[in-house]
Order: C-alpha cells, then structure tokens, then sequence
C-alpha cells in the first residue's frame, strides 16, 4: 500500500482511491472518476480538478456530449475523435 498526499489533482487521478479531507474530516471518497466529477464540490475546498476534466466541463457547457467523469488527456481525445 502506498499513501500519497497531494495538491496536485492531475498527479490524484492515477490513484486507486482519492479522499478530500477538509479540517480532518473525510468529505469525498471513492474512485478518481467518481471524486472529480464533483467539481464544485472539490472547488469548495480550496483544490483543483485535473485541467482536462474542466476543459470537458467547458465542453458540455457549450453543447458537446460528453462523459462528466473525463480525467485525463487520452480519454478525452478518443471520445471527441469518434
């Protein structure tokens, strides 16, 4: 098992597990994919997204249809070249 702190959300998607912790308690838990699709929820807490999933967010802003739990670059890229 390896425990790994970190600011840095596009390093946390390669985790098995994310936990937001806020003032020692737990306030989100779960997978990468299930975590991040809480944008506001984790902006609340003072931390960031991984950049590609508020690009995807911006995306389906303006109209496109995609997944909401985009987190990473290859992902992205091989939905919108469908």
């Amino acid at each position: 098992t390896i425990l790994l702190i970190t600011h840095y959300m596009d390093e946390a998607v390669q985790a098995d597990r994310v936990i937001v912790m806020d003032k020692g308690n737990i306030k989100l838990d779960g997978k990468p994919k299930e975590v991040f699709r809480n944008i506001d929820e984790i902006k609340k807490y003072g931390l960031d997204v991984p950049q590609v999933t508020e690009l995807a967010q911006e995306l389906i802003k303006e109209g496109l249809k995609l997944p909401p739990d985009i987190i990473d670059i290859k992902e992205l890229v091989d939905i919108l070249c469908q």
